[in-house]
């Protein structure tokens, strides 16, 4: 068995979202003019404000992925959840 194949589904997700999430706003020949307007906003400045929230949500689920990857693979290891043995050593506290 190869390393490759041994990668996981959400790993090849979260890579594939986070290359759009850059990629696309570096195509500038899709932003480059001024109209439509919205609210008064050239395209241009609408369209990268819309970006950086696209942006967000896409990171945001690539972390859910990877976190709950993560969470499997500890959990088939037989390792304790380091999110649950934080929240343990706080209540001995």
């Amino acid at each position: 068995m190869s390393r490759l194949s041994a990668v996981r589904p959400a790993y090849w997700i979260s890579g594939v979202l986070l290359a759009v999430a850059v990629v696309v706003p570096l195509l500038v020949s899709t932003y480059a003019k001024d109209e439509p307007r919205l609210w008064g906003f050239p395209f241009f400045y609408w369209y990268q404000l819309m970006w950086v929230f696209i942006s967000a949500i896409l990171v945001s689920i690539c972390y859910q992925l990877v976190s709950r990857e993560e969470r499997r693979r500890r959990a088939a290891q037989g390792l304790k959840n380091p999110d649950l043995h934080g929240a343990d050593e706080e209540a001995d506290r």
